[in-house]
């Protein structure tokens, strides 16, 4: 099944690492509720991997009440890298981004530390299918750009985290749709929670690290090295974030950085208080 959105949207978010950030000082595509902002030159064709217009591929649990286990090699007799819950800790459907196929096994990205952890997960546990939006987020640029297959089809800059908390570069997923109770507070009317996780911060408000992506009530630090290392977006580009679904690759990185897996990432930036309910 290919997962096609309705709007020309694509979320690759290319976060950097602490050279490229520093400077000033988050099948069912639910909505999670939580407790719980000078412009830079877009360029004109965001670095981006050689094969970005494919589209990604995602893994949905089959037994969405089992724990997934995912091991080091395609056989159940290697070592146990991963077991996940079937929901994500903000109560969100556990969706993966998938790696490669084997016969009878999917290697996928896990939501683990350190970023870039993969594990192989018998097929009979997911079904896989495709997703052609795609994020890339330029840390050097402060840049976000949506792509529909080959189509962009938004550009917008964005705040990055500081030197002190970097954003992290690398690919990720999203894992989480949030909607945050107060559309005028820290994250704006919408966030996305990433696979991704903080290389400086293990702990953050009371939860693990996680980064996102979000809005924001600081409108002035877009464009700026100005967050825990989350990326921030103006008001009026959450509108194309709530319409990703689970497993929309995220791209983070530095202009002309050639792919890859990176480091780890910051959490959701101010605090919030905790998950209230998930808003399906």
């Amino acid at each position: 099944m290919r997962t096609t959105l309705a709007l020309t949207i694509l979320l690759v978010v290319t976060l950097a690492t602490t050279a490229c950030g520093g400077g000033q000082a988050t099948a069912t595509d639910a909505t999670t509720t939580i407790d719980a902002a000078p412009v830079a030159t877009i360029p004109a064709e965001p670095a981006v991997d050689a094969d970005a217009n494919a589209p990604a591929l995602r893994a949905t649990l089959t037994r969405p009440d089992e724990v997934l286990v995912a091991f080091a090699e395609p056989d159940a007799g290697t070592a146990v890298v991963a077991e996940l819950a079937p929901t994500t800790d903000l109560g969100s459907a556990r969706v993966l981004a998938v790696e490669e196929q084997h016969p009878g096994w999917v290697r996928v990205a896990l939501p683990v530390r350190p970023n870039g952890t993969t594990g192989w997960v018998a097929d009979a546990d997911v079904v896989v299918d495709e997703v052609d939006a795609r994020v890339d987020v330029d840390l050097a640029a402060r840049t976000l750009t949506v792509r529909l297959g080959d189509e962009v089809v938004l550009s917008t800059p964005v705040a990055v985290g500081t030197a002190e908390n970097p954003t992290p570069a690398g690919r990720f997923s999203v894992t989480d749709r949030v909607r945050p109770p107060d559309p005028n507070g820290a994250y704006g009317d919408f966030a996305l929670g990433l696979s991704a996780y903080s290389d400086t911060l293990s702990e953050f408000a009371g939860r693990d690290g996680q980064v996102g992506i979000h809005g924001t009530d600081a409108p002035d630090s877009i464009g700026r090295a100005a967050s825990h290392g989350c990326v921030r977006v103006p008001a009026e580009a959450t509108a194309i974030l709530a319409r990703l679904p689970l497993g929309t690759p995220v791209v983070i990185a530095c202009a002309g950085w050639s792919g890859g897996r990176g480091h780890v990432a910051p959490p959701l930036d101010p605090p919030h208080p905790g998950v209230a309910r998930p808003d399906r």
